[in-house]
């Protein structure tokens, strides 16, 4: 019964989703224009999980400049998610229209030389945009995902994400699939600022003014693999449109010291989370343990 359920009401999400898709993109944004009005002003989407998490990370800032920000985050969430809607049906040429990679040669130099990549990223602007990549360089490009508890709709979102070369695989064989792949020829990408399940938790550090818990499993990878450890940016240059910038941060994991890497990435994300706050995602949960109880 359950799985009817999850069957019969993904096939009557499918063809609304399709529909919303396949609408221009200024018509989108006037739907996003009136989901911001609903979530925000109407509904409140864990309006207090984000203000918290802000008023934390910034203590600094006032209470009206947290509301701004607050406010700002809500317009970028209603847009990402009706731009994620649009990837179902976007065509490659207006993919490269709206994203422009400004170095892709970077990985193109690694890939003559018989370099992997481990690619990091954060949920900042569209990173569900992030697997279109694949269209700008030559590496064979793999993703993580988490399965849905819905797997039909599990199935078509996987479809989405690998229209354009990716392929994905369940996070619980990230080890199995990658030290399998040892050719010069991969890249591997981690969106790796979410909290680690309690039971995993091996590694805290001081991110946006609060003890956090973080997954050091790229880490680890990177340097059972001696892959090239490449940080992706995506900055939104204007409503819809998308500049992506790569920056290498290890060329040789192995020599790197125990959590290099991990700091590092963290180091680079917050510093680019701080001058426009707005475009993380704010309402994940993201501190819910804390390391003083936690770790006695």
């Amino acid at each position: 019964m359950k799985k009817f359920r999850q069957a019969f009401g993904t096939y009557l999400a499918l063809p609304f989703i399709y529909g919303i898709s396949i609408l221009p993109h200024f018509i989108l944004y006037g739907i996003s224009d009136f989901f911001f009005v609903l979530l925000y002003y109407l509904v409140g989407y864990r309006k207090k999980v984000i203000y918290n998490n802000l008023k934390k990370s910034f203590p600094e800032k006032s209470h009206k400049k947290i509301k701004s920000i607050q406010r700002k985050f809500f317009r970028n969430l209603t847009d990402i998610t009706i731009e994620i809607f649009k990837e179902f049906t976007i065509s490659e040429k207006a993919i490269k229209k709206r994203f422009k990679f400004t170095n892709p040669e970077l990985f193109r130099n690694y890939y003559d030389k018989g370099k992997s990549v481990m690619m990091l990223m954060g949920h900042y602007n569209n990173w569900e945009y992030g697997v279109s990549i694949q269209l700008w360089i030559p590496h064979q490009c793999w993703g993580v995902y988490t399965k849905l508890e819905n797997t039909f709709m599990n199935k078509y979102l996987l479809r989405i994400r690998e229209r354009f070369g990716f392929t994905f695989y369940p996070m619980e064989k990230t080890y199995d699939v990658m030290l399998k792949q040892k050719q010069g020829d991969k890249l591997y990408m981690f969106i790796a600022d979410q909290s680690p399940h309690h039971s995993k938790i091996k590694y805290w550090i001081n991110f946006l003014n609060q003890e956090t818990p973080v997954h050091i499993g790229a880490e680890k990878l990177s340097q059972m693999l001696d892959t090239v450890v490449v940080f992706i940016d995506i900055q939104r240059v204007k409503r819809g449109y998308y500049e992506i910038t790569a920056k290498t941060l290890f060329e040789e994991p192995q020599k790197t010291k125990e959590h290099e890497i991990t700091d590092k990435y963290f180091e680079i994300l917050e510093s680019i989370i701080r001058k426009k706050p707005e475009n993380w995602l704010w309402s994940h949960k993201r501190w819910k343990y804390k390391k003083d109880i936690d770790t006695e």
